[in-house]
């Protein structure tokens, strides 16, 4: 065989060739997408393609730490929301009510070094007191941190915590505030002193089970109805609510944020009827705490297309609170072949195309590929759940773990989906040759998701934690509740 007709390997292509003397750069990573391209003869990529390929839907879930795509809420509330009226002042504008986020409240009172509890528990009762001085009443809602789909996100919220620790009015802490506070014991210890200070100081506390966000609108909407109320809060999910709430009879109702107050119900009134119906659909379905954000497509752009799009009945389904799960998961599949701009085609499908024109084009980044019909199943249900929490303000409306979550040791997680991330004749070509027992990321099976197989060098699938029988099985929880 003559040498210019032999294989040549892909390192080859490092060598940069001439064309008419003139150096040419070739992309060994663009040349080999392309090739995938022009080499296939069968269906073997699209077949596959119908799978993630990934451990998780890289489209909703970030490969750094395998969490939920984080969304950016604040910049949608303020480009959708906020800037719809001029930020007010305040100042000399009394209101009859101010309503405080207590998770909010707790990271804004600078804590010293050798305070006791009771001390610092007085900081926070000042700053209250100062933040309701043009108030006759103040309400302080805290969260209740038990079991709930907001777990994940505390989870990622978390750093460094330290142990579990009682306190004592009389005693001094030594502990650093961050530290103390990414422990959601420790959050519930703290919240039940300063809850017992404000209470005798005639402050209104109120500790939900679950997430606060949805008793905090409740507090507001209920006493709006008699006089003027300010909500203090940072985070956008208690904003949107209000605006989607507010009824035209009530009171003025603001809300407050560090960069400024902004009245509710001229919000309302600067959007159109069709975003006002589906706002919080929209807030969900695009990312939230609960709800993975869509890598590539931003919140704010969505919501815009979302609104002007046709629709209507398939977010429908997400407003209803009779809802099939089954009606669900075909709403939510359409929605994302409207996302990516191919209504009436199969996820599967658009990704094979995308795959196809990205690899002709340069490289290829699995997460703008659509999600598969798998993942984008878990997607809706949970966003489903968190706009059922939202219209009816009652946080665990309905059960997590029938609507995409899972309650693991840690809590509610997120079930990314329940197919397999590859075919079975593609998963055969990942194979470790460890020499112990395959419990940590040294083993190439266990970094990439998949349980050992027969063409594992040593432990053939069998004699390994990371193996597929019920030995395995065991083994490997074991691990993970130690």
């Amino acid at each position: 065989m003559e040498v210019k007709s032999k294989v040549q390997a892909l390192s080859s292509l490092r060598k940069i060739p001439k064309i008419n003397e003139k150096k040419i750069h070739l992309d060994s990573l663009k040349l080999f997408n392309r090739l995938i391209i022009f080499a296939q003869r069968d269906m073997t990529v699209e077949t596959s393609l119908a799978y993630e390929l990934t451990p998780f839907p890289l489209s909703l879930f970030s490969n750094k730490d395998q969490k939920m795509n984080k969304a950016n809420k604040a910049g949608f509330s303020k480009t959708s929301l906020k800037e719809l009226t001029d930020p007010l002042d305040l100042t000399n504008q009394s209101c009859s009510t101010l309503v405080v986020d207590g998770g909010w409240l707790l990271y804004m009172v600078k804590w010293e070094q050798g305070q006791t509890w009771q001390e610092i528990a007085n900081s926070y009762l000042s700053y209250v007191q100062c933040l309701g001085r043009r108030s006759q009443k103040t309400i302080v809602v805290f969260d209740g941190y038990s079991r709930s789909p907001k777990d994940h996100d505390h989870i990622r919220r978390t750093k460094k915590s330290c142990c579990d620790l009682q306190i004592r009015p009389d005693m001094i802490h030594w502990t650093p505030r961050a530290k103390f506070l990414d422990n959601t014991n420790n959050k519930s210890e703290l919240i039940h002193l300063l809850s017992s200070t404000f209470r005798k100081h005639n402050i209104t506390v109120e500790q939900c089970d679950n997430d606060a966000d949805t008793s905090i609108v409740r507090e507001a909407l209920a006493t709006a109805t008699d006089d003027s109320v300010e909500v203090r809060a940072e985070d956008a999910d208690v904003l949107v609510m209000l605006v989607h709430h507010i009824p035209s009879t009530n009171h003025p109702l603001f809300f407050t944020t560090s960069k400024g107050s902004y009245d509710v119900r001229r919000i309302r009134e600067a959007l159109s009827e069709r975003e006002r119906c589906y706002l919080l659909f929209c807030h969900a379905f695009t990312g939230c705490d609960t709800v993975s954000a869509i890598a590539g497509h931003g919140k704010t752009t969505l919501f815009d297309r979302f609104c002007a799009g046709d629709i209507d009945e398939h977010m429908d389904i997400f407003l209803d609170t009779q809802a099939t799960k089954d009606a669900v998961i075909q709403a939510g599949t359409t929605i994302f072949q409207y996302i990516y701009h191919a209504p009436g085609t199969a996820l599967g499908e658009i990704r094979h195309n995308m795959f196809s024109w990205k690899a002709a084009a340069g490289l290829i980044k699995p997460e703008t590929l659509p999600p598969t019909e798998g993942a984008a199943a878990k997607h809706s249900l949970r966003a489903y759940l968190q706009t059922q929490d939202w219209i009816l303000l009652q946080s665990m409306s309905l059960n997590p773990s029938d609507y995409g979550w899972t309650l693991g040791v840690h809590g509610y997680e997120p079930v990314p989906t329940l197919d397999p991330m590859a075919p079975e004749e593609l998963l055969q070509f990942t194979s470790c040759n460890c020499n112990g027992d395959c419990s940590n990321r040294r083993c190439c099976c266990k970094r990439n998701g998949v349980k050992c197989i027969s063409a594992c060098g040593v432990c053939k699938g069998i004699s390994c934690k990371n193996c597929g029988h019920d030995g395995g099985e065991s083994g490997e929880d074991s691990e993970i509740d130690s």
